[in-house]
């Protein structure tokens, strides 16, 4: 059941399987994403009417499909402007590249076209920096890439949106390997987060947090992140496939999605240290390897 939760006088936020926020401006509500698909839109607007909100833009903080797949129908239904990041941009008017470069650029079978990985088309009518920012005297889009390749967040007065920054105790503990597209720029979000004097942080999944709550979860994700890490090298004295590597770090997804998120994981692991001079990637045997330096 979605619901209407207000966290301060003009901001507030529908708690779902995303959380979509909501924020006073103005001459109307600024939206932050917009759910998987055309039904999760439609419940959107039904508890924004019921609750006399009428928005006039939609913040887009990046292109996965859980946040832009019910983008479309919220733009047709309230003549919304729809506001992403230039990097992200090119993705959400393009739905059909996460498939490309999760199946590593070939043409992507049926398992990566469902709802869950290509989303529906929006087009995107302002960059994060041609939008209005000077409605509050507090409010700053930031940039929180790493998770995807221009994800942004919002913090507005002592409130941070933090989109997919960060991952609960609970996501953690089940996946093993959160996901992220840029490992480097992961941690730099991860490190930057909790230098922000926030009271309230809302990620895209799970429940706000306070500072204290938000910071000490955002420790467990780093501590995660050094972890997998420091396995991925140690386990690098012998060569090994990206395979043996999973296995090696007890990591067993059971479906083909789930799985290539994880992997992409790893291989942005690989590519740091790779670029670092800490490990060789080579051939041989007919496979592609990997051994520390």
């Amino acid at each position: 059941m979605m619901e209407l939760k207000s966290v301060k006088s003009g901001i507030f936020y529908l708690e779902d399987s995303t959380n979509i926020g909501i924020i006073e401006l103005n001459d109307g509500f600024l939206i932050i994403d917009a759910g998987i698909d055309k039904d999760k839109g439609k419940k959107i607007k039904r508890v924004l009417q019921d609750s006399g909100i009428k928005p006039t833009h939609l913040l887009l903080t990046h292109h996965h499909a859980d946040h832009t797949g019910g983008a479309s129908f919220l733009k047709e239904q309230f003549g919304l402007k729809v506001i992403a990041s230039i990097e992200e941009k090119v993705f959400i008017e393009n739905p059909i590249l996460e498939p490309i470069y999760l199946s590593l650029g070939s043409s992507p079978n049926k398992n990566f076209l469902s709802k869950w990985v290509k989303s529906s088309e929006v087009k995107v009518d302002l960059a994060t920096y041609e939008f209005d920012k000077l409605t509050y005297d507090d409010f700053e889009i930031i940039n929180l890439s790493g998770h995807s390749i221009g994800m942004v967040g919002l913090k507005i007065e002592n409130i941070l949106f933090s989109a997919d920054a960060f991952f609960s105790k609970e996501v953690l503990d089940k996946y093993i390997v959160p996901y992220f597209h840029d490992l480097e720029k992961f941690e730099y979000s991860l490190n930057l987060i909790p230098t922000f004097n926030y009271e309230f942080i809302i990620p895209s999944h799970g429940k706000a947090y306070t500072k204290s709550e938000g910071d000490s979860i955002i420790r467990y994700n780093i501590d995660r992140i050094n972890e997998i890490k420091e396995k991925v090298f140690n386990t690098l004295i012998k060569p090994k496939t990206l395979q043996e590597i999973l296995f090696n770090l007890e990591v067993f997804p059971h479906d083909p999605v789930t799985y290539t998120l994880i992997e992409s994981s790893i291989r942005s692991i690989l590519n740091y240290f790779i670029n670092n001079d800490e490990i060789e990637q080579f051939v041989e045997n007919e496979k592609l390897l990997y051994r520390r330096k």
